[in-house]
């Protein structure tokens, strides 16, 4: 599992200084860890949508976040993606839960987003990696790095217990 500290001290070295959620129990730990943070601020959203509207206000003071959803919240930043962080070229990082796998198989309302996920990704033109223990760094110094090169957002999927 990857160690929520020393991902929040990565994500510090990159100067990423706010995070802005809508909370997820594959999350649970880092937000925890983001609570206590004095460096990463964390701004919790009630919807998905507002956390891109918030991540793109900060982008346009010359601030990094990230953001922080399930992927049933994928359905609620369309709008919110394409009319704003895609149209204005806004580099941004989005962790997403990649629920409705065979980990959640005892959820069964995540089944159908589980299954169109990385299609629904493709259709909004957003690129996207998983991101798993093993490599975390580099997985993540590339999806800053597209993200940047492309001023577009850049989603990395995780799997039930990759942050524990």
């Amino acid at each position: 599992m990857i160690d929520s500290i020393i991902f929040l001290e990565y994500m510090k070295s990159k100067n990423f200084s706010l995070a802005i959620g809508v909370p997820c129990s594959y999350f649970s730990n880092l937000l925890i860890e983001l609570e206590r943070s004095s460096e990463i601020q964390y701004v919790p959203a009630t919807r998905e949508d507002e956390a891109i509207g918030i991540a793109s206000g900060y982008y346009f003071g010359g601030e990094k976040s990230f953001v922080i959803m399930q992927n049933s919240g994928l359905g609620t930043i369309g709008d919110a993606l394409t009319s704003l962080a895609q149209l204005y070229n806004i580099p941004m990082l989005i962790f997403v839960s990649y629920r409705g796998l065979t980990e959640d198989e005892d959820f069964p309302e995540h089944s159908i987003m589980g299954e169109i996920t990385e299609n629904l990704l493709k259709s909004l033109n957003v690129s996207f990696s998983i991101l798993e223990e093993e490599g975390w760094q580099d997985t993540l110094a590339h999806s800053i790095d597209q993200s940047l090169k492309e001023s577009q957002p850049v989603c990395l999927l995780i799997k039930k217990g990759v942050f524990g």
